[in-house]
């Protein structure tokens, strides 16, 4: 048997418990352990506590098999590889990155492992983390650790397909740790990058999400000038991007999810130490993140406009999730909660959600009413599109308009659908981002 063929992953979200799957079916012994009761209980049981592509029942199967065992403390027993994949937050008012999870979870692993235990840092973390944070505590235990970094950069909804095509990037303390890293990354894909040092490897990851996120920010750019001189946004982008290659500018939508929201942020930290700030990843943090405000004020403003009050008329937010494609029923970092705020802010009370994914308890839990999508149109005023799920694109929209309410705005935020369809009998306005007609 591989030396390394036990692991311990630290912290079963969504990074931990993908992972822990990807290895077993590559015939590791997976030991999680997650300090949540209730997702800890449900994974017990064979049940994900998020959805992802055949997780539940690729997760069943490891339980059964033997393979995936839970606990919600580190085990005294000492593992050969121990794998850290708990939270990096920021703070929501300061910005600033939170480390004291990894910290802690670093401590625990300090406390059980011995000289040959390999620590593998996947947490995206500010650069000069490991080295700065985790290595000191380790040596608390061990003269010599072995630790290494290798980032987690699959995309949710497809991370069970991802884990085996993705290039694993590994940067070590040393050449025996980046080594028998390497080799473990080797047994899940075909492609592992080892670069120069820890650092490299940390900043790699973060500089992936800054490249997405300044990418989106542009295109939101575009669609707030198209807005100022009355052009329809999705036509220019499309134009622009149609047979020239040199021209690639993302669609206007809205930007979030657990890693936009904070990777620019977590990059920024590395650098004040230095006295610098990306000025240009920051200027597109906060571009992206005021558009649900912009949408805000113009459905404010179709909302005076058309006389009615804000505090009276019945509000629908439609997919909750943070994105629709690849689908997932993840509402950390949503642009929805954003809008819920924005919304209740300029004094709409009555405010409902759906989406297809996102359970009726977490809906409660941002403060709203839960609705199915067959009465979500019913004697609705405004309806707004916070995610593009390819389960909308088969609404039937001539019906929809006929049963919202009079007058009504359909919001269509991402473009999915015919706006002459929607409006053509008068009653509902059509809106979208990057075209105010």
């Amino acid at each position: 048997m591989n030396r390394d063929n036990e692991v311990c992953i630290m912290g079963m979200g969504y990074v931990g418990l993908t992972l822990a799957i990807a290895m077993i079916k590559k015939d590791f012994i997976v030991h999680g352990v997650e300090i949540d009761d209730h997702k800890l209980a449900l994974m017990q049981a064979g049940k994900s506590h998020f959805y992802e592509t055949g997780m539940e029942s690729a997760l069943k199967n490891a339980i059964n098999t033997g393979r995936l065992t839970f606990s919600k403390d580190v085990l005294s027993k000492p593992y050969s590889v121990y794998i850290i994949t708990a939270g990096t937050p920021i703070d929501k008012e300061t910005k600033i990155p939170r480390f004291e999870i990894i910290e802690r979870v670093g401590t625990q692993i300090s406390e059980v492992m011995n000289e040959n235990s390999l620590v593998i840092l996947r947490s995206t973390v500010a650069v000069g983390t490991t080295r700065k944070k985790i290595l000191p505590i380790l040596k608390r235990k061990i003269k010599a650790p072995q630790i290494a970094f290798c980032s987690e950069r699959t995309l949710e909804g497809k991370a069970l397909e991802e884990l085996f095509t993705l290039p694993q990037v590994i940067g070590a303390i040393d050449e025996t740790s980046l080594k028998r890293a390497t080799d473990i990354f080797h047994r899940i894909t075909p492609t592992v990058l080892n670069v120069t040092n820890i650092e490299t490897a940390e900043i790699i990851k973060l500089i992936d999400n800054v490249y997405r996120d300044t990418q989106f920010a542009l295109g939101n750019e575009v669609a707030e000038i198209c807005e100022i001189l009355k052009l329809n946004g999705n036509e220019v982008v499309k134009a622009a991007n149609l047979g020239y290659e040199r021209t690639k500018v993302a669609f206007p939508g809205y930007v979030g999810g657990p890693c936009l929201e904070k990777d620019p942020y977590i990059l920024a930290s590395s650098l004040k130490e230095f006295g610098y700030e990306p000025r240009l990843i920051m200027s597109a943090r906060l571009a992206n993140e005021k558009l649900e405000g912009r949408v805000a004020n113009r459905i404010l403003k179709w909302t005076l406009d058309h006389q009615l009050e804000p505090q009276i008329i019945k509000v629908v937010l439609l997919g909750l999730a943070f994105k629709g494609a690849p689908e997932t029923d993840d509402t950390r970092g949503a642009p929805s909660v954003t809008m819920i705020s924005e919304l209740k802010n300029r004094g709409f009370m009555h405010i409902y959600g759906q989406d297809y994914l996102v359970s009726k308890e977490i809906i409660k839990g941002l403060v709203i009413e839960p609705i199915d999508i067959t009465d979500a149109f019913n004697n609705t005023n405004i309806a707004i599109f916070m995610n593009n799920n390819s389960s909308y694109k088969r609404i039937e929209v001539i019906d929809v308009a006929r049963k919202m309410a009079n007058p009504s705005l359909f919001f269509d935020s991402w473009n999915m659908f015919d706006s002459t369809s929607i409006s053509a009998d008068g009653k509902v306005s059509y809106g979208s981002i990057g075209w105010v007609k």
